[in-house]
C-alpha cells in the first residue's frame, strides 16, 4: 500500500530537489566560472588604476573594466562568459542563503553567513546586469551612485541612511583588512591540491589583495558619509572617485600604483581560487 503524500512531505521532498540542483556538479563549475569572472573585472579596474596614476583619463570602474573587454577583439565572447559567469557566481551564493554553507556547522555563524552569501548574491546579479547591459550596448543607460544617493537623501530620514550605507561599507572595509592580515580566506581553500610554493603564491596575493581592496572600500565608504554630511550627492562614488582620490592625496601617484597593484593581486587571487576554492 502507497504512503499518502502529505503537504509536509511534498514539501521535505521540495527542499531535497533543491538542495541536489544547489549540490549540482554544474552549478560548482558555473560558479568558478563566476570566480574568474570576478578576478577578471579585479584585474582589469588595477591596470586602468595603474593608467590613471601614469596620466591617463580611463574610468576606474567596474563598467570601464567591462568596456575595456568589450573593445578588445574577441571582447563580445569574453563579456557572454562573464554574464553567465556572475549569473552563475550570484546562483549558488544565493543557495549558500538559502541553505547556508557546507562547511559551517555552528548555527549562529550559518545564519550569519546565509546573510552575507545574500548580498554577496545580490551584488554580483548587479555584475552580472551590468556585464549584460555593456555587451549588448545598453550600458550608458542607468543610474549612477550619485543618482541614487540624490533620491535616497530626498526621502524622510534619507540622510541617516545615506550615513548608515557608508558607515556599513567602511565596515566592510575594515573586514577585508582583517581577512587581508589574518589570511582569513585560507580556510576556503583546498590545500591539500596545492605544492608550498604555489600555496605561499596564493596566501600572498590573497593578503595584497584584500588589505587593497580594504583600502579602497573605505575611501568609497567615507565618501559615501561625507556627501550624506555635507548633502552633496556627487561626491558619492565607486571605484573610479575612489581610486582618484588617492592621486589626489600627497605621495598620490604612488599610493595609486600600489592600490593598482593590489587590485590586480586580488584579480589574480580569484583565478587561482576558480580552481581551488572548495564549494
Amino acid at each position: 500500500m502507497s504512503t499518502p503524500i502529505t503537504a509536509s512531505s511534498a514539501k521535505d521532498s521540495a527542499e531535497a530537489g533543491a538542495r541536489r540542483a544547489a549540490n549540482s556538479p554544474w552549478l560548482d563549475r558555473l560558479a568558478r566560472l563566476g570566480f574568474v569572472a570576478k578576478g577578471l573585472v579585479y584585474a582589469l579596474i588595477g591596470i586602468l588604476a595603474f593608467q590613471v596614476a601614469m596620466g591617463d583619463t580611463e574610468r576606474t570602474d567596474q563598467k570601464g573594466a567591462l568596456q575595456a573587454i568589450a573593445e578588445k577583439p574577441g571582447g563580445g565572447f569574453v563579456l557572454w562568459l562573464m554574464v553567465v559567469g556572475f549569473f552563475a557566481y550570484a546562483l549558488w551564493r544565493f543557495s549558500e542563503a538559502a541553505f547556508g554553507r557546507r562547511d559551517e556547522t555552528d548555527e549562529k555563524k550559518r545564519t550569519v553567513k546565509r546573510i552575507g552569501s545574500a548580498a554577496n548574491g545580490l551584488v554580483y546579479l548587479f555584475f552580472g546586469v551590468l556585464t549584460f547591459r555593456t555587451v549588448t550596448s545598453s550600458s550608458t543607460s542607468g543610474s549612477s551612485s550619485a543618482d541614487v544617493t540624490a533620491k535616497v537623501l530626498g526621502w524622510p530620514g534619507g540622510q541617516a541612511l545615506v550615513v548608515l550605507a557608508g558607515l556599513v561599507v567602511i565596515a566592510i572595509a575594515v573586514a577585508l583588512t582583517y581577512r587581508g592580515l589574518r589570511t582569513d580566506f585560507e580556510k576556503h581553500l583546498d590545500t591539500s591540491r596545492m605544492s608550498r610554493t604555489t600555496f605561499a603564491a596564493v596566501r600572498r596575493l590573497g593578503q595584497v589583495g584584500y588589505v587593497a581592496r580594504g583600502v579602497v572600500f573605505f575611501l568609497i565608504g567615507c565618501l559615501v558619509v561625507k556627501a550624506a554630511i555635507d548633502h552633496q550627492p556627487g561626491k558619492a562614488q565607486g571605484f573610479d572617485v575612489a581610486l582618484r582620490s588617492l592621486a589626489g592625496a600627497p605621495f598620490g601617484q604612488f599610493l595609486l600604483v600600489l592600490a593598482a597593484l593590489g587590485l590586480v593581486c586580488f584579480g589574480a587571487y580569484c583565478l587561482a581560487e576558480a580552481r581551488y576554492r572548495r564549494l
